[in-house]
């Protein structure tokens, strides 16, 4: 078919026709009548109005545009539309192949998405390779699912909708019982060992949740127009096309099909908690586990979300009866860019009320959620990928924008030929807002409060430490009694001890006999070496004697006997540098802050400053930072600040738990020396007043808040991604 040149066209005398093969319904939208248009040959779907639909049928291919035009405004009189606008229909009709000149031939038919404009094709053939979302149909998969719809066509029935609903909702309360256990393993969504699994798992969600479209589809009375796999980040994942749902009349029968896919996943995740709750295999456990996370994720952050155009979007878009939600948001957000930027006051309202602000407010969600989600995969492409992550970025970016950036210069240099004062407007307001925009997000520091997880505890040195390993035979207090420096608190045996003391004893005295034998024979040389054995000798004495002291554990300072379960220990073995008990007041208490790496630097300025903490109560103590440990170590300094008592931080346990106890644990517990934090962290010491030491317990879990840290979104955003990598690398390793 030749083409014509738009431009030597006298519309207004020209017979146009509407194609044969094209499909027009009535319909009602928010009470008003609304006519749908299909191509069924390209599954192409269109709307248009009372007054476009009477323009329209009134094109015979014997009348001309203008006489359209005159029959239709005798008919509607003012509510017909206007000359140029009836010739606006008749380049929209033509320019989407749904009518053609009355000379010329039919349009010739191809696959959704291609249209008479060559330049367009090849646009719309490049972003088919977006390596974002690369959509790749599979021939015949459609055919394949028509029979398996009609077989399970009973599942969307009214008394399995109600069963799947109840126990979807009886899996989520049983879910929520145990809902500490189940985070707890969340976190292994960021072990690198686990994606494959997550993205096999992954896969066959989608596989079932596209099933659940089919079928359900098929039962509404639509058809599947073609199904097959989309890439996203070189994922695959299933997809079908569904688009034949809008020749549903009733809208709740096409928020039905639209969410069969979620209610499938949403049985299938239920039967996957049913067997993490119940089942006893480890193995089945985990993976119902995976199950449950991946089907919650892609429910909350794909298949739901009403900003992406799946599930969730076309099931809003029924509910507001607004069928073009995502075109009329964008058309909104454009005619406010313009007014502002271009001074252009002319403003489209396709709705009113409520919904003229739902459709500008979801515009504006929808524009920030394509940066967030660009900026997103940006960033995990390029940090997870390298250098090829940021080509892939810079190319999908591209993709994704450069088509709008390509008909926005299009517009503009239109623009600059009529209203040049607007365009210089429009690019200097522009820019500023592109660079405020940009400096926002790279440079302008975010200020965020600086919250470290503390704990108190009793000073140091008022834990009673063994001296020397053995039995511990006797106990001389009790919890609860108050002693003064220097008492007895308990007696330790050691007889091998005592037996070497006593054999250095004699040795040294049988040392001494012979050198006085030596001094009297005048034996110059063995008089110098038993000098030499009588001062080593006596240096492993006197070093064995302090040692045997220990085995008497006295108080260090006066105060009262603090410990837990103390008779327990009657009679075991005790290791040297265990804590037996801690001999304190209630004025030796300190702060211990465990700092993340991110946050050192921002602490260390408030060495000297007092530090406001704040308890789970909302209570508030002070403190001051008194010193900060110069290297990190993963070691637990305080159980009740890891993750399995309950605290703040992430730990994982050591092979080999039976490793002793070193002094850098002031607890001396073995369960403590068991556990290494998954990242290395500062500590600190904050010291208390007498006053604020009375009335917080030791034990107390806090938060310092160690005033405010500087840094902009995109260095948050990197930092984030970054450190969700590097924590599980290392709980794999």
């Amino acid at each position: 078919m030749t083409q014509r040149d738009p431009g030597t066209i006298d519309w207004q005398q020209q017979p146009i026709r509407i194609a044969s093969d094209v499909k027009v319904w009535p319909v009602r939208e928010t009470g008003e009548p609304i006519y749908r248009i299909e191509i069924p040959a390209t599954h192409e779907f269109f709307r248009v109005g009372l007054p476009e639909y009477t323009f329209l049928s009134a094109l015979d291919g014997h009348r001309t545009i203008a006489q359209a035009c005159g029959l239709v405004t005798a008919k509607m009189g003012r509510a017909a539309p206007s000359s140029s606008q009836c010739e606006s229909i008749a380049r929209w009709l033509i320019d989407h192949q749904l009518a053609h000149f009355a000379d010329a031939p039919p349009p010739r038919r191809g696959r959704s998405g291609q249209t008479s404009n060559s330049s367009e094709s090849k646009a719309q053939s490049l972003m088919r390779w977006n390596p974002f979302w690369i959509k790749t149909p599979v021939p015949g998969a459609a055919k394949l699912l028509l029979p398996l719809s009609l077989a399970l066509g009973f599942l969307f029935s009214t008394p399995m909708l109600v069963v799947g609903v109840l126990f979807i909702v009886a899996a989520l309360f049983g879910l929520t019982t145990r809902w500490s256990e189940f985070l707890a393993g969340a976190a292994s969504i960021f072990d690198p060992s686990n994606w494959a699994w997550l993205l096999l798992t992954a896969i066959g969600l989608k596989l079932v949740h596209e099933l659940g479209h089919a079928i359900a589809c098929h039962r509404a009375g639509g058809t599947v127009r073609e199904a097959g796999v989309v890439w996203v980040l070189m994922t695959p994942l299933a997809y079908v096309d569904v688009s034949s749902c809008w020749r549903l009349s009733s809208r709740w029968s096409r928020i039905g099909v639209a969410s069969a896919g979620m209610f499938v996943e949403g049985v299938v995740a239920s039967f996957a908690i049913v067997g993490w709750v119940f089942c006893e295999s480890e193995m089945i456990r985990w993976w119902c586990h995976h199950v449950i996370l991946t089907a919650g994720l892609s429910t909350v952050l794909f298949n739901a979300n009403v900003l992406m155009r799946f599930d969730g979007y076309f099931m809003l878009s029924d509910g507001m009866d607004v069928p073009n939600l995502a075109t009329e948001a964008n058309q909104s957000v454009r005619q406010f860019l313009r007014r502002w930027f271009l001074g252009d006051a002319t403003w489209v309202r396709s709705h009113t009320g409520w919904r003229r602000t739902a459709v500008f407010v979801y515009g504006w969600c929808a524009v920030a959620w394509r940066v967030l989600v660009c900026v997103s995969l940006g960033i995990a492409a390029s940090t997870m990928l390298g250098g090829a992550g940021v080509l892939l970025s810079v190319l999908g970016g591209w993709m994704w924008w450069g088509k709008p950036f390509v008909t926005w210069l299009q517009s503009t240099r239109t623009l600059w030929r009529t209203h040049p004062l607007q365009v210089c407007r429009g690019a200097g307001l522009g820019s500023l807002a592109v660079g405020m925009l940009g400096w926002m997000l790279v440079a302008m520091p975010v200020p965020s409060s600086v919250r470290v997880p503390v704990v108190v505890q009793y000073r140091p040195e008022s834990a009673v430490r063994v001296g020397a390993e053995g039995f511990l035979v006797e106990l001389l207090v009790n919890a609860g009694d108050q002693v003064q420096a220097g008492d007895r608190l308990a007696v330790i045996e050691n007889r091998e001890l005592l037996q070497r003391v006593a054999e250095l004893g004699i040795a040294q005295q049988q040392n001494d006999i012979r050198l006085r034998k030596a001094i009297e024979s005048r034996e110059e040389s063995e008089r110098l070496i038993l000098l030499d054995n009588r001062q080593a000798i006596s240096d492993k004495l006197q070093t064995l004697r302090k040692q045997s002291d220990q085995l008497q554990v006295r108080a260090v300072q006066s105060g009262c006997v603090i410990a837990e379960d103390l008779l327990s220990k009657l009679n075991t073995y005790v290791n040297e540098g265990d804590v037996l008990m801690v001999v304190a007041t209630p004025t030796d208490k300190e702060v211990l802050a465990v700092i993340n790496q991110s946050q050192v630097e921002d602490v260390r300025q408030q060495i000297g400053e007092p530090v406001r903490l704040v308890s789970a109560g909302r209570q508030t103590f002070w403190g001051t930072l008194d010193q900060l440990q110069p290297r990190a170590s993963d070691r637990v300094p305080n159980a009740s600040l890891a993750a399995t008592h309950g605290g703040p931080l992430a730990v994982r346990m050591k092979d080999e738990s039976s490793a002793v106890s070193s002094s850098d644990d002031r607890l001396g517990e073995a369960t403590i020396d068991a556990m290494r934090l998954l990242q290395p962290h500062f500590r600190g010491v904050l010291k208390l007043s007498a006053t604020e030491a009375q009335r917080v317990p030791a034990g107390m879990r806090l938060e310092a808040h160690f005033g405010w840290h500087q840094a902009p979104i995109a260095t948050r955003l990197k930092r984030w991604f970054q450190n969700a990598l590097a924590e599980a690398a290392e709980a794999t390793n």
